[in-house]
């Protein structure tokens, strides 16, 4: 009977042994390590130091309960509050000791928008958690039910004194169902195709550095132009983040009947609570495309300086602590996407007073801009009467984000010297301007260029990057070479322009040279920045043949000469002429490049 009990309890040991499977892969962190910028895709990343402590749960272990949906537009806010719960295993004399963290699963199917909010970690402590995130559900959705997953991480604890202690974390994936309503769809079948606008079809040339002071004028200056279409009229985009007051300007439309080019100058006047950074202004351009009239919004970024407002109460005797953002930098010039970058804000205390406890928040409306740290907030201990203090962060900026202006809230909480706690809002904008990467390929010299004569020289050019290339045009320059501006026209982004550029042959190139000749790309970018791009390449002009090169032909009589040559006879001169030149020209680039060969055999030997 003894061994009979030992047996059954060695196999109930191996049974759960078994059971306990490692999940790989599960064990998250929030972000990495401030600086780090390798595999931020998002806010969680894998921690191999735990996974091999991370083991599968019971599904019986965790239970969610006081499920609630609230909202279930496509494109809107949806709220999802639930309890975490967890069981006790009676069968396997086990409980659950404590609920250490719920997140949502982020994989294809998860039907809201990867923000901030889809990254936050609920942190938790006991048996019982309550959790409640409020998601953006996508904009392509169609009405359907879609699961939202949560991952639970937990601890055990042995009951009944029946098992040992256990001390491994275990994970469960745990889903609600989200029913969401999708857009409508459009059920008039269009009659003609409908043409759309591009970034590429308008660019703005400015003519000033817009800069504004709060309640003070600000003028923003530039000229619209489009290479293939006719722009017929400008109208600023009045929004909620429209920097300036309603005045005649705010409302001016820039018309003309159709132009390629539009100046356009507008006078505002700057709002009162206006705060100190660039801020976007938006422009609607509309034009004339394929015979259908279209609209392109461009942004034109304006700089503004804010002023601090405080407020005294009824005795008049203390001042309300006003705390705001007066300025940022980044530690580089300028920020490009998918690139990480250090922002550092400048907070400024305007009140006579000293302010504690100051902690700051940091949010984008999409995630164009995620903390590299995984935290969005920082903390200060105080800031003096009349100072400024500085906080950075380390971001990086999405790789989806186009060249314009992008708004960062930044959310301020502090207290006065009676702990008596306040909040104030700010915006930062924040410009992002895509790389231009230009490559030349199939550079094809001439066949043969001669002083005095022409060849063409051939080459494609290849726009690698994310904006349009606007009004390319290309040059050569070199000691042997000379030739005309030629213009190629707008390359869309990961699209190729081909260019000829015909050569003049100014002076013969030296025995010890191959011909420099380099080729200047000039272009605007999507920012309507004039750049250039320049490359190397070898093109040889040999020495003119002339006259004196044409051997003589002795055997035509003095008769033949009174009288001309007849028409076959002059053909076969020229054409034998033409072999000779070519003939000459072979053997002179084969010496040289002989004398080449043997002086770099010479080089070697020394």
């Amino acid at each position: 009977m003894k061994k009979k009990k030992l047996w059954i309890a060695a196999l109930l040991s191996l049974a759960m042994v078994t059971s306990m499977v490692p999940v790989q892969n599960t064990k998250n962190v929030w972000a990495a390590g401030e600086g780090n910028d390798q595999g931020i895709t998002g806010g969680q990343q894998g921690d191999d130091s735990l996974q091999s402590e991370m083991m599968t749960g019971n599904s019986a272990d965790i239970s969610l309960s006081n499920v609630s949906v609230s909202g279930s537009k496509a494109g809107g806010k949806v709220k999802v509050s639930f309890t975490v719960t967890g069981n006790k295993n009676n069968k396997k004399h086990y409980d659950i000791e404590s609920i250490e963290k719920i997140y949502p699963v982020l994989d294809d199917s998860f039907p809201f928008v990867m923000d901030n909010e889809a990254y936050r970690v609920t942190n938790g402590n006991g048996g019982s958690v309550n959790c409640s995130y409020t998601f953006h559900a996508k904009d392509n959705l169609e009405t359907a039910y879609y699961m939202a997953g949560f991952t639970v991480v937990y601890t055990r604890k042995s009951a009944d004194g029946v098992v040992k202690a256990y001390d491994s974390e275990y994970s469960l994936n745990k889903s609600i169902n989200v029913k969401i309503t999708g857009k409508p769809k459009a059920t008039e079948k269009p009659a003609d195709k409908q043409e759309t606008a591009k970034d590429a079809d308008i660019s703005l040339k400015m003519k000033n550095d817009p800069y504004g002071v709060y309640g003070g004028s600000c003028s923003v200056a530039f000229t619209a132009s489009s290479r293939n279409y006719k722009i017929k009229s400008v109208v600023p985009v009045i929004d909620n983040n429209f920097p300036f007051e309603s005045t005649t300007d705010a409302y001016k439309v820039v018309r003309s009947g159709g132009t390629k080019s539009l100046s356009c100058s507008y006078h505002f006047k700057v709002k009162n609570n206006v705060s100190t950074g660039y801020q976007g202004v938006v422009f609607r351009i509309g034009y004339v495309k394929n015979g259908q009239d279209v609209t392109e919004d461009k942004t034109v970024n304006v700089e503004l300086k804010g002023k601090a407002k405080e407020k005294t109460n009824a005795k008049g005797k203390t001042s309300t602590p006003r705390v705001m953002v007066s300025g940022f930098t980044t530690d580089v010039k300028t920020v490009h996407p998918n690139a990480k970058f250090l922002l550092t804000l400048e907070l400024r205390n305007n009140a006579s007073q000293t302010v504690h406890n100051i902690k700051l928040t940091m949010s984008t409306e999409n995630g164009e801009f995620l903390p590299l740290s995984g935290a969005s907030t920082a903390y200060l201990d105080s800031i003096a009467a009349k100072s400024t203090a500085k906080v950075s962060f380390w971001m990086k900026a999405a790789a989806s984000l186009s060249s314009k202006s992008y708004q960062v809230t930044v959310k301020t909480e502090y207290e006065d010297g009676k702990a008596s706690g306040y909040n104030a809002e700010d915006h930062v904008s924040i410009p992002v301007v895509q790389k231009d990467r230009i490559s030349l390929t199939e550079v094809t010299p001439p066949d043969m260029l001669s002083v005095g004569g022409t060849g063409d020289l051939s080459f494609s050019i290849n726009n690698l990057g994310g904006g349009a290339l606007n009004n390319v045009s290309v040059i050569c320059k070199g000691k042997e070479i000379s030739c005309e501006k030629s213009f190629v026209g707008n390359i869309a982004a990961g699209a190729t322009g081909y260019a000829t550029v015909t050569l003049n042959g100014d002076q013969a190139t030296p025995d010890d040279s191959d011909g420099e000749c380099t080729i200047i790309v000039k272009y605007e970018n999507a920012s309507g920045q004039t750049k250039k791009y320049t490359e190397k390449t070898n093109v040889f002009v040999s020495e003119d043949m002339g006259d004196a090169d044409m051997p003589a032909d002795d055997g035509m009589d003095e008769t033949q000469t009174k009288k001309g040559l007849p028409l076959a006879a002059k053909i076969g001169i020229g054409v034998a002429a033409l072999v000779v030149v070519i003939i000459v020209v072979r053997i002179i680039v084969k010496k040289k490049r002989k004398k080449k060969e043997e002086e770099l055999m010479d080089d070697e030997l020394l």
